[in-house]
């Protein structure tokens, strides 16, 4: 199972590898192992534990590593810093003084003098003095900029008067940093000052509130005519907010909290092998299985979104929220199913052992804590901005225009988009429904331009008459024909071939596709095998110096144009066996080959092909006999993915559609973007694209695997996870579309059915989910 799911550094360059190797040898040789086994699973770490991983970390430089070198930061770069925090997640540290070290440390060190600097910082550093954050009151959560606390200046203090809630550890901080109304009849966000306040002060009162999993951790902090010397002012009086700001933003990743993720994930596969149900392991339940599998697709795009947003200088302001919904919702999910592999031991109110001294605990070891985790964590779609904010915040940035397209990375492929962009817009697909019927020569009218345009030759080597380049240049293009609705067979006629005859060596063959001299139209589908690519039962048998094919194809795309068909035939080994597969090429005339025609919802050409003692020739047979799997399951990976890109770019466009239409339409006297229930459904609409483009880039990204297994694999969540986003986008477009929406005038109709036609074809999302949870098997672990 390791070996097939892939770690943050899966496709690192080996420095990071190194670096990696190297923070998780020295966090073996150098954490307690009672620190461990307190916090490998705790709900609330204790003080001293929280100081004490910072003092361990500070013996090697490693306390603080985003603070600027000269303050005892490391220089790290972003992964390198997200890999060293997934590394202290997987050994079973537990969390620092976030307060200190990722909050206020990092402000002061920006923005404090240098007396503060001096005062504060060394002991941040080194473990030895613990901080609360004092942002939220009772009238401002999320609305933070209506904070009411108050500091007046006297002389040389200001007296704070009023109330901070939520706070996370107050009752045993020794300082608080806080956001304070300094000026009242400025703007809501032009007049707080960023003020440092010792907890010990007169007139501070802390009172701890116990959450709904029994724990103490928050707290509300009260100030009544605390007096707090000018000099812990933090910059400028009346720029707290701007400080604020720049405190939240300067970890865009952090809120995915994917390495305490990748962590809760494998402590649930490792409760349903120990959990049973009648007799036998909960890990053999197929409903759990695939549930587990489900949300580890999940993680692995939410991974790889974070890795893109390290790695990549995207300045995309709606990233911070996507991650923060999609982290938070994968926590919930991954927690709720703990409490589900408990049983009834899931009612059990089961704090931590540390807390029950000697007191009987039911249920095996590890339901200690996972009830109280559940509950605690119900906070994770609250704390930080609600995820309702977050979804105005996303709302609010793209009725404004706020987020774009994305630009391919690198000049040639920008400019491959563009002129693909410009095909699509020339070809007007969805105006040429009625204008021009997609008959045999229209279909090779087309073909033919993509010829011209030299995408025939994408991907097939130059030794073969191609131009080289890989799948994700590829992905390029059917990124702008899915935008544009473009429905002649690019994958079908262009993109299977090419890799199929690219993968069994026939060059030649390879060479009149590259040139246009041949359309070629794979025959590899058949009813019964619904995304197997092994599934063939289509039979190839001697006959002379020939063959004899008899069978039936379906869903063979570009059908009706094709000169001859690359038909895949079982000719040794059993049915569903991946040995004795073949590849024959059949004239489109041959006889008993019948074809019948028809189209697919989103008006896509294709056939069902039937071969009664098809006689192709003696020279039909493509590669090697019986060894064609190898490259029916490269040509299938690789057309998995481009469909993914067409249908990223297809859901993109149904976004924008979407978007331009809450603006334009109005109801009830005001536009339909007005509606907040509205632009919460847009919102989400773009989560699921900015995970459907991540995944994108991770299955692409996987064709360049040598294990073929791993590939698979890889390829199969990301169909998988596109597949889910692609319905869910194309239906929320016609429901906000309304009964416009179901109109065939209406664009977006015909974007969601485009989508739904992708989430059918190769193997539908449930198929690749099986396929995910097959290779990663629970029950094969355990063994």
């Amino acid at each position: 199972m390791n070996a097939i799911l892939p770690s943050a550094a899966a496709a690192a360059p080996a420095d990071i590898e190194a670096f990696r190797q190297h923070v998780r040898a020295w966090l073996r040789a150098n954490l307690p192992e009672d620190l461990v086994r307190r916090n490998r699973t705790a709900v609330h770490p204790t003080r001293d534990d929280m100081l004490a991983i910072s003092a361990i970390l500070a013996r090697n430089g490693w306390s603080v590593p985003g603070w600027p070198v000269e303050e005892g930061g490391t220089g790290w770069t972003p992964m390198q810093r997200y890999v060293f925090e997934a590394e202290l997640v997987a050994a079973g540290a537990p969390t620092n003084n976030i307060q200190g070290v990722s909050l206020v440390g990092p402000v002061i060190a920006k923005f404090g003098t240098p007396e503060q600097k001096r005062r504060f910082l060394p002991d941040i550093r080194e473990g030895r003095v613990y901080w609360a954050q004092g942002f939220s009151e009772p009238g401002a959560g999320s609305d933070l900029a209506s904070l009411r606390t108050r500091a007046v200046r006297e002389g040389d203090v200001y007296v704070v008067n009023g109330q901070k809630i939520w706070n996370s550890h107050s009752h045993f901080s020794d300082w608080i940093f806080c956001l304070t109304r300094t000026d009242p009849e400025a703007k809501p966000q032009k007049g707080i000052s960023f003020l440092l306040i010792d907890l010990r002060s007169p007139g501070v009162t802390v009172r701890p509130i116990r959450s709904i999993d029994g724990g103490e951790s928050l707290c509300e902090v009260f100030f009544d005519n605390v007096r707090v010397p000018v000099d812990n002012l933090v910059g400028e009086e009346n720029r707290g907010w701007d400080y604020a700001k720049w405190l939240l933003g300067a970890e865009r990743v952090a809120t995915a909290n994917v390495p305490r993720n990748k962590r809760n994930l494998e402590l649930l596969k490792e409760m349903a092998r120990a959990e049973r149900r009648w007799g036998r392991p909960l890990a053999e339940n197929a409903d759990l299985r695939r549930r587990i599998a489900e949300v580890e697709i999940d993680l692995i795009a939410l991974e790889e979104a974070v890795m893109q947003a390290l790695g990549e200088d995207i300045d995309d302001p709606a990233l911070p929220s996507v991650l923060k919904l999609e982290g938070t919702r994968i926590q919930q999910e991954i927690l709720r199913l703990m409490v589900e592999t408990l049983g009834s031991y899931g009612a059990a109110f089961c704090p931590e052992p540390k807390d029950r001294d000697g007191a009987y605990l039911p249920g095996l070891p590890h339901a200690h804590d996972a009830v109280a985790d559940f509950l605690f964590m119900r906070a994770a779609t609250i704390y930080g901005g609600s995820s309702e904010v977050q979804r105005n915040i996303l709302a609010r940035l793209l009725l404004r225009g706020e987020v774009a397209s994305r630009a391919p990375a690198g000049e040639e492929r920008r400019m491959l988009a563009e002129s693909a962009a410009a095909f699509a817009r020339r070809h007007d697909g969805f105006g040429n429904l009625k204008k021009r019927p997609p008959t045999r020569g229209n279909l090779r009218q087309t073909l033919a331009a993509f010829a011209d345009m030299g995408w025939t030759g994408l991907g097939v080597p130059e030794a073969a008459g191609g131009y080289g380049g890989s799948a994700a240049d590829i992905a390029v293009v059917a990124a702008e024909l899915g935008r544009g609705l473009v429905h002649e067979p690019f994958i079908g006629c262009v993109v299977a071939p090419a890799a199929l005859l690219a993968a069994a060596g026939a060059h030649e063959l390879a060479a009149s596709l590259v040139s246009g001299e041949t359309v070629f139209a794979v025959a590899h589908d058949e009813p019964e095998a619904r995304g197997k690519t092994e599934w063939v039962t289509t039979r190839a048998r001697r006959d002379g110096d020939g063959w004899r094919l008899d069978g039936f194809k379906c869903m063979v795309t570009g059908a009706v144009a094709a000169d001859a068909f690359l038909v895949s035939a079982r000719t040794a080994g059993a049915d569903g066996d991946r040995a004795g597969l073949s590849l024959f090429r059949v004239p489109a005339g041959a006889p008993g080959l019948t074809v019948k025609a028809y189209r697919t919802i989103d008006n896509q050409q294709v056939a069902d092909l039937v071969l009664e003692g098809v006689r192709p020739g003696a020279g039909a047979l493509v590669g090697a006999e019986g060894g064609t799997f190898a490259a029916l399951d490269a040509m299938m990976t690789r057309v998995i993915m481009v469909a993914c890109a067409d249908a990223v770019g297809a859901m993109e466009q149904a976004l924008w559609t979407t978007r331009d239409y809450l603006r334009a339409r109005r109801q009830f006297g005001q536009a339909l973007a007005d509606f907040q229930a509205l632009q919460h459904r847009l919102a989400d609409m773009y989560v699921e694209l900015e995970l459907a483009r991540a995944s994108l880039a991770h299955g692409l990204a996987a064709l360049e695997l040598d294990d073929a297994e791993r590939r698979r694999a890889l390829v199969s969540a990301s169909k998988a996870r596109i597949g889910r986003a692609a319905f869910w986008v194309g239906a929320q477009g016609i429901q906000l579309h309304g009964g416009m929406g179901m109109t065939e005038e209406c664009v977006i109709g015909h974007y969601f059915r485009r989508l739904k036609v992708f989430d059918t074809l190769y193997g539908d999302s449930h198929h690749h989910a099986c396929v995910w949870m097959e290779m990663n098997d629970l029950r094969r672990a355990a063994a």
